[in-house]
C-alpha cells in the first residue's frame, strides 16, 4: 500500500427548494453571460488582426507570410477582461437616452451572485480559445477544435465555485457564498455526503472546486477534492490468482469476458453481460415527448407558453434518466472487472470511425444508410470509448493493469485454438465455427479468449 495524493471528484443531487432554485439559476446564467463577455472581447481583438492580414492576402501574399507581416494585436486574457469588467460594470451607457428609457447598468448579470461564478466563466473562455489555437497549431491531440462558439441562452446551465465559495455544513448541507447583495445559503444533499466530510474535518482531503449543474429536473454538484488515498501498489492474492480477463466490447452483448465475472454479490460469475440496450428502451417515450415539445413551440414568439417549458423539462428529464442509467452500467461492468483481476485486457477500438455516418455524398451515396444509423446508436449507446477510460483510471485504485491488442487486430476472425482465421466472417455471422480445428464457440466469446492471449 501507498500514500498518495489524488483527485476525485463526488457528485451529490441537491434537493434546492423552488427559492433556491432560481438563485442557482442567476448564478448559472452569470457565468454564461460572463463567458460570453470574455469571448466578445477575444473575438472583436480577433477581428481587429484579420482586418490587418486581409489586405495583405488580397495583394497576392502568401497566407503564411501575411500572418506574420500583419500586425500584432493581442488577445486579452482573464486578468485583462477583469480589469475591463471591473472598470466599465458600474457606468451607464454614453449618450443621451431615447425618449422614455431609463438609465441603467450595461452588465446587469453580476449583480446578486458571488464572483467566482463569473471569474471562473473567464478562465473558461480563456481555455476554449486555448484549445482553438493548439489545436489549430498541432499542439493539441485528438479530434479538430471548433472556433469557440457563444453560450446561447437555453443551453446547459452550469457554473463553477472555488472552494472560497464552497464548503460543506454538516453531513446533509452544502454551503453556497453569496455577493453583489444575495446572502450565503445553504443547499440541502439528496444523500448525506459522511465520508467526504469525515476526511475533510480529519485534514486529509481539501476542496478545489465545485461544479454545480442542472442535469434534466434535478440539480447536482460535482465537488473535486484532492484528498491522501492508501493505493494498492501490486494486485491482492486473489487478484493475481484470478490473472488476466479478456473483454470484447460489443453490440448484442455489452461485453463477453474470457473468464467468469461476478456482477452482483452472491451471484455466480458470468461470461457476458446483456445489452440493456437503453436507448431503445426509451426512444418512444422520448419520440412522444419531443413531438408534444415540438408542437408547444411558437416560431417567432418572443416567450413560449407554459405548456412548452413543461414539454421541453420533460424531454430534458428523460435524457437525463437515460444517461443515469447508462452510467450506472459502466461504472458496475468496470469496478467489477478492476477488482477482480489482476490485468484487463482490452481491444483499441477506434469509435469515431466505427460511428461514422455510412450516407456518403450525392455523387456516391452511400449503402445501407438507415442500417449502419442503428449500429452507430447501439455502439454509442453501450459507450465502448467510456468504458475504456473508467477502466484505466479505476486500475490504479484496486491494484490492477490494463493491456491492449492493436487497433486492427483480428480478434472476430481467427480461432483462439488455433489461430485460423476466417476472412469471409461477417457481421451477421454470430458463431465461430473453424475448419481447421473443428472449433464451435460463440462469436464474441471467441473474441475475448484472443484478446485475453494477445493482450500486449
Amino acid at each position: 500500500m501507498t500514500k498518495t495524493q489524488v483527485v476525485r471528484a463526488y457528485r451529490f443531487a441537491l434537493d434546492a427548494t423552488p427559492s433556491q432554485v432560481e438563485i442557482l439559476r442567476r448564478y448559472a446564467n452569470a457565468s454564461r453571460a460572463a463567458f460570453n463577455f470574455a469571448l466578445g472581447m477575444k473575438t472583436a481583438s480577433h477581428e481587429r488582426w484579420k482586418r490587418g492580414r486581409d489586405p495583405l492576402v488580397a495583394a497576392d501574399m502568401d497566407m503564411a507570410e501575411a500572418k506574420k507581416k500583419a500586425p500584432k494585436v493581442r488577445i486579452p486574457r482573464k486578468p485583462q477582461v477583469h480589469r475591463h469588467f471591473i472598470a466599465t460594470k458600474g457606468k451607464g451607457p454614453i449618450g443621451p437616452l431615447r425618449q422614455g428609457e431609463e438609465r441603467r447598468t450595461p452588465y446587469p448579470w453580476w449583480e446578486g451572485v458571488n464572483a467566482n461564478s463569473f471569474q471562473e466563466a473567464f478562465f473558461d473562455a480563456d481555455a476554449a480559445w486555448k484549445n482553438w489555437l493548439d489545436s489549430m497549431t498541432g499542439k493539441r491531440a485528438g479530434a479538430p477544435v471548433g472556433y469557440p462558439r457563444f453560450k446561447r441562452k437555453g443551453s446547459r446551465e452550469s457554473f463553477r465555485l472555488t472552494n472560497t465559495a464552497v464548503r460543506f455544513a454538516g453531513y446533509r448541507r452544502l454551503w453556497i457564498g453569496g455577493g453583489g447583495g444575495q446572502a450565503a445559503f445553504t443547499v440541502r444533499l439528496h444523500e448525506p455526503a459522511r465520508r467526504l466530510v469525515r476526511l475533510l474535518d480529519a485534514g486529509q482531503a481539501r476542496i478545489l472546486r465545485a461544479t454545480i449543474a442542472r442535469d434534466g429536473h434535478r440539480w447536482f454538484a460535482a465537488v473535486v477534492v484532492e484528498e491522501i488515498a492508501v493505493l494498492p501498489n501490486r494486485p491482492t492474492r486473489r487478484q493475481a490468482n484470478a490473472g488476466r480477463v479478456g473483454v470484447d466490447l460489443g453490440v448484442k452483448s455489452a461485453a463477453a469476458f474470457s473468464d467468469p465475472v461476478v456482477l452482483a454479490h452472491g451471484a455466480p460469475g458470468v461470461l457476458e453481460l446483456a445489452n440493456p440496450r437503453h436507448v431503445r428502451n426509451t426512444e418512444k417515450k422520448l419520440a412522444r415527448a419531443q413531438r408534444v415539445a415540438s408542437r408547444r413551440f411558437v416560431k417567432g414568439a418572443q416567450k413560449q407558453s407554459k405548456g412548452y417549458h413543461e414539454a421541453k423539462a420533460r424531454v430534458a428529464k428523460l435524457h437525463a434518466q437515460l444517461a443515469a442509467r447508462r452510467a450506472s452500467t459502466q461504472h458496475l461492468l468496470t469496478r467489477r472487472l478492476v477488482e477482480q483481476y489482476a490485468e484487463v485486457a482490452l481491444e483499441k477500438l477506434m469509435v469515431k470511425n466505427m460511428t461514422r455516418s455510412a450516407k456518403g455524398s450525392a455523387e456516391n451515396p452511400g449503402k445501407n444508410v438507415r442500417q449502419k444509423a442503428g449500429l452507430n446508436r447501439a455502439i454509442l449507446d453501450v459507450g465502448f470509448g467510456e468504458i475504456r477510460r473508467q477502466i484505466e483510471y479505476k486500475a490504479a485504485w484496486y491494484g490492477s493493469s490494463t493491456r491492449y491488442v492493436g487497433t486492427y487486430f483480428p480478434s472476430s476472425k481467427t480461432c483462439s485454438n488455433c489461430h485460423w482465421k476466417n476472412k469471409e466472417l461477417t457481421l451477421a455471422d454470430r458463431v465461430f465455427k473453424c475448419t481447421q480445428c473443428g472449433m464451435i464457440m460463440d462469436r464474441d466469446a471467441n473474441a475475448a479468449q484472443m484478446i485475453k492471449k494477445h493482450a500486449q
